[in-house]
């Protein structure tokens, strides 16, 4: 392939992670604006469906698959492995965080602790808003991610490069790049977590032979999870909660290798 067939290959992902920056930016300010937080969530979901709709145009323009293809139901067995994952990291995370020397705390049940400094006009409507957008943000991004950039990318310089691209492309969007206080604490706190999360979600989509629901279903039970359990992690260090990531998702991977070891991987 010539270097001008590569940049092209790079030039549709790059351009929709501009895309998704610019509504983030939008939005941004909105947000502030708001007091109460159901307008908060009803905000990011319209954000998201406008990212899904821009992924859905690139998709029809660049893929060389009908979105039917990309929507299909192919294995509902693969399809429940992926909540079965999701299920097993809850269960090694925590496992693996009390077992390296981590303390864990209790939540009041609903917990809407990232949002405490806005006012509620209803906890059940807010939490109700809340999971919606977990769950409709999960789908957005596998779409985005898995569905768009990761394929395009795979497709022409292979798996290893297609999951990287596509993982560090998902955690640069994380990144609110017009709040410089918000970015430190996102390196600080989250990014290993958003890194890793990416690289095996791009890894069990190659391994379920780019089943696109699979992946959706064990991000959008993972995100469930983090709305749902009244438990977060309580050590001072976070150095706790970052290699207890790193090794529930080592061990996740090998099981992974274990399960497909029938099934190349570039």
């Amino acid at each position: 392939m010539t270097s001008e067939n590569r940049l092209r290959v790079l030039i549709g992902p790059c351009f929709l992670l501009g895309l998704i920056y610019l509504v983030w930016f939008v939005r941004y300010p909105i947000w502030q604006s708001f007091g109460f937080i159901e307008p908060v969530f009803l905000l990011l979901i319209a954000s998201y469906f406008i990212v899904l709709i821009l992924s859905l145009l690139f998709l029809k323009k660049d893929a060389k698959k009908l979105l039917s293809q990309l929507f299909k139901i192919r294995n509902r067995t693969t399809l429940l492995f992926g909540l079965f994952l999701a299920f097993l990291f809850q269960i090694a995370w925590f496992s693996v965080y009390l077992l390296i020397g981590g303390k864990l705390e209790l939540l009041s049940f609903p917990s809407l602790e990232e949002y405490v400094g806005y006012a509620f006009y209803s906890v059940p409507s807010a939490f109700a808003l809340y999971l919606a957008f977990a769950v409709f943000g999960a789908f957005v991004e596998e779409v985005t991610f898995r569905g768009y950039i990761q394929s395009r990318i795979s497709s022409k310089f292979g798996s290893a490069l297609g999951i990287f691209v596509a993982t560090f492309f998902f955690s640069l969007q994380h990144i609110h790049i017009f709040n410089v206080g918000w970015i430190e604490t996102f390196f600080q706190t989250q990014f290993i977590s958003v890194f890793c999360f990416g690289i095996f979600v791009g890894y069990f989509f190659i391994k379920s032979g780019e089943d696109l629901w699979s992946a959706i279903a064990f991000h959008c039970l993972m995100n469930v999870f983090n709305v749902l359990l009244p438990v977060k992690a309580a050590s001072e260090f976070l150095i706790f909660n970052h290699a207890a990531t790193i090794i529930t998702f080592i061990l996740l991977i090998l099981l992974l290798r274990i399960t497909y070891k029938k099934r190349n991987f570039q």
